[in-house]
């Protein structure tokens, strides 16, 4: 029974990964016939639960947080460095889980860990949490970290020049993004609403919203300025 998650073992799973992995290679990059690919991959890797859970005794209660971020890097990774993938090096799903360990879940924690003086209990640490950050004067969490989210900003979300504020999602939801989440909070909504409408948890979407907040920064003073 274990060896037939999703209705295959590990064979064919290895198997329907690869095949995918190369029906997107032979498509143009950007293209919707490789995007499609792509999202059948990611869905099967996803839905296999066969991505490694590196250092799941460490961390504590910033497990998850660091986890659903490094995986959300290695999809972007995947989408972006398909080509790079070659099955005479071994299977997609070694590929992928050696890319987990080695890279970006090292590179989230970095990323999210707070900076840990010696000798300070890490459980001791309070960090900022989203609510704080959309409080009624977010500035006096960061002045030079967080935009207001004015009507300016509200515009420049739903013009989106670049494209960027839909692109950055949740990891394989490209419904939970940035743009959405954003203006769904300025209108008021929680996020125990948002998460219900999206069929997500409220803290993986709240924890994307404050990183994304905090990394669209510079681009909301390049569009407003």
């Amino acid at each position: 029974m274990n060896q037939q998650d999703n209705g295959f073992d590990q064979h064919s799973l290895d198997d329907r990964l690869k095949h995918l992995a190369m029906e997107a290679q032979q498509h143009p990059p950007k293209s919707q016939a490789r995007q499609r690919a792509l999202s059948r991959l990611l869905n099967a890797v996803s839905r296999s639960k066969r991505l490694s859970r590196p250092r799941r005794n460490q961390f504590q209660e910033f497990y998850e947080e660091i986890y659903a971020e490094a995986v959300q890097r290695l999809f972007a990774y995947v989408c972006e460095k398909i080509d790079s993938y070659s099955p005479d090096r071994g299977e997609v799903l070694q590929w992928m889980n050696f890319l987990l360990n080695q890279r970006f879940f090292i590179e989230a924690s970095r990323e999210i860990l707070p900076v840990v003086h010696q000798g300070v209990d890490p459980r001791r640490i309070q960090r900022v949490t989203i609510d704080d950050l959309d409080r009624n004067n977010p500035s006096e969490v960061n002045p030079q970290l967080i935009p207001s989210l004015s009507q300016e900003v509200a515009a420049c979300l739903e013009d989106d020049p670049e494209g960027l504020f839909q692109a950055a999602c949740v990891a394989n939801s490209p419904n939970a993004n940035f743009q959405v989440l954003a203006l769904r909070r300025m209108a008021g909504y929680s996020w125990q609403e948002i998460a219900s409408e999206l069929n997500m948890n409220a803290q993986t979407l709240s924890s994307f919203y404050q990183r994304s907040l905090t990394k669209f920064t510079p681009k909301f003073k390049e569009y407003l300025l």
